[in-house]
């Protein structure tokens, strides 16, 4: 009778042991925090300008002259957005002849000048396009971009003093963007 008190318990003391710690509570949390990653994005609605013949010391602009082109802000963050021309090369034979893009957007014997302007902007009129990358908006005071904001703008290309005809010459202009 001893050994099955002793047994009985024995069998109830595991079983509390066992209880206990599911009965102190019946649920646990985890709170995770974090942030999510801001997302870069622009969208141009116009990727090609096609001028065909040009002829030499000539302006050429887009048409409508500074509405021609819509830059969005596809992205989830604030940006601000540079531009960066090149040189135009030979199509048929890229290394055998290039028209240099000019600092200055002047244009010379084998350079060629290439400027943006944006809509709405009354202070700084066209700007020269370089190959160096320089602000396309903001500028210096203006504030940044933010998801869904479009900026319109236009291009003017000033063909150079003297070129070797019957050569289709091609170049690029990008624009990028970075978090503001």
């Amino acid at each position: 009778m001893r050994a099955g008190i002793t047994s009985f318990l024995l069998a109830i003391i595991l079983a509390l042991t066992f209880c206990l710690p599911a009965l102190a509570a019946d649920s646990g949390t985890i709170t995770i925090t974090m942030t999510g990653v801001n997302e870069i994005s622009i969208s141009l609605d116009k990727t090609q300008w096609p001028l065909g013949a040009v002829a030499s010391d000539t302006e050429y602009m887009t048409s409508p002259p500074i509405e021609w082109c819509t830059l969005t802000v596809t992205g989830n963050c604030d940006v601000k957005t540079f531009i960066v021309g090149d040189d135009a090369k030979w199509v048929d034979n890229p290394g055998a002849y290039e028209w240099t893009l000019s600092n200055s957007g002047t244009n010379g014997e084998d350079i060629y000048g290439l400027w943006f302007r944006i809509s709405g902007d009354t202070t700084r009129g066209y700007v020269p396009i370089t190959k160096t990358e320089s602000e396309f908006w903001p500028y210096s005071g203006g504030s940044s971009l933010g998801p869904g904001d479009t900026k319109q703008f236009g291009l003017s290309l000033l063909s150079p003093t003297y070129f070797v005809g019957g050569r289709d010459m091609q170049t690029q202009i990008t624009i990028s963007a970075v978090a503001a």
